[in-house]
């Protein structure tokens, strides 16, 4: 009995210990195949995050962000070293957009620079173109029919006088044609030696320029004046050259004006060139072409899309035209008139690249 109940006991032991030993092994294959799994798990996870890492770079590369050269990518940003899409010197402008703006142009071609002497002066009425009309006789005023500003004509009769001596009356006429431009007197009033009206013709004027003692050697008369006021410019010949008077330093050169249209005014201030030589030159353009932009002298050649700044190299003047050296060809267009417009226009846009 003993026996068979220590029998029993070693056959438990020996089970429980064969359970132990089993369970241990099992867990032991299980953890190591757990690490292998999260190590793969692992090194997918990374081969993951690297291909995402590549993808975002690649993503980066096609939009063209700059590599480190800076160089432009496909969407045109400008690198480091590029440059912005304004040409350079180019002014782009219709034919429509030039006519509203008033931009004339011109071409270059062979012309005459002068050498002048500058005289300054005023416009003066001749003193026979001025009338003070007077009665003959004392006595009344029974008819005046002229006002200040009314247009009259040599032999026009203009006022009746009543005689005080005869009691008659008698007519008074416009010795000259021209305008009253000033009255004195009215119907019923008393009249003796005093002017009744002032009749003016304008229609001929004079030029009057000061000459001084440095320059009269250097004015004579029969020379060709070039005549300048605001916008009117004409031509004449000094025919008088008249000496001091008073305590004048200078003498005066008359020239006569044409003022039929009526655009010279009385006592108008006036520039005068007197040529004292001429010298031919290949090519000119006008003074008004010429701009000065960051101290260079330039002009706007016309193009097709409108124009462009050209450098030139200048050389003799005068009043009117500059000799050009180099710049332009003969026959290229450019502009004249508002090319002042063009410069600001390239100014502003140049200046809205600056960063």
């Amino acid at each position: 009995m003993n026996q068979s109940i220590s029998n029993h006991l070693f056959a438990r032991s020996l089970a429980v210990l064969m359970a132990l030993v089993l369970s241990v092994s099992v867990q032991a294959s299980t953890e190591h195949q757990h690490e292998e799994q999260h190590s793969e798990s692992n090194h997918g996870h990374n081969e993951l995050h690297q291909d995402e890492h590549d993808h975002q770079e690649g993503h980066k590369d096609s939009h063209g962000h700059k590599d480190e050269h800076g160089h432009k990518d496909e969407h045109g940003h400008e690198d480091e070293h590029g440059h912005d899409e304004h040409e350079e010197g180019q002014v782009h402008i219709s034919a429509e957009q030039m006519a509203i703006s008033g931009i004339m142009t011109d071409s270059a071609q062979e012309g005459e620079i002068k050498k002048v002497l500058t005289l300054y002066g005023r416009t003066v009425l001749p003193e026979q173109n001025v009338s003070h009309v007077s009665a003959r006789f004392a006595g009344l005023i029974t008819k005046l029919t002229v006002e200040v500003g009314d247009k009259v004509q040599a032999g026009q009769k203009i006022a009746e006088i009543e005689s005080n001596a005869s009691l008659k009356r008698y007519g008074i006429t416009a010795p000259i044609s021209g305008v009253v431009v000033s009255r004195h007197g009215n119907v019923g009033e008393m009249v003796s030696d005093k002017a009744l009206v002032s009749i003016v013709d304008s229609s001929q004027l004079w030029g009057e320029f000061q000459v001084f003692h440095g320059q009269k050697n250097r004015v004579a008369v029969g020379q060709k004046l070039s005549v300048n006021f605001e916008q009117l410019l004409t031509t004449s010949t000094i025919q008088y050259l008249l000496n001091p008077m008073g305590n004048e330093a200078y003498l005066r050169a008359r020239v006569p004006l044409d003022n039929t249209e009526g655009h010279w005014t009385v006592g108008a201030l006036l520039s005068g060139e007197v040529t004292l030589s001429k010298h031919n030159v290949a090519l000119a353009i006008d003074n008004r072409a010429i701009q000065i932009m960051e101290g260079q002298q330039v002009v706007f050649v016309r193009n097709e899309e409108g124009f462009e700044k050209r450098i030139v190299t200048l050389g003799k003047k005068d009043s009117q035209k500059t000799e050009l050296l180099s710049g332009l060809a003969e026959g290229e267009e450019y502009a004249v008139e508002k090319s002042f417009l063009l410069k600001a226009d390239l100014e502003k846009s140049s200046a809205g690249h600056v960063h």
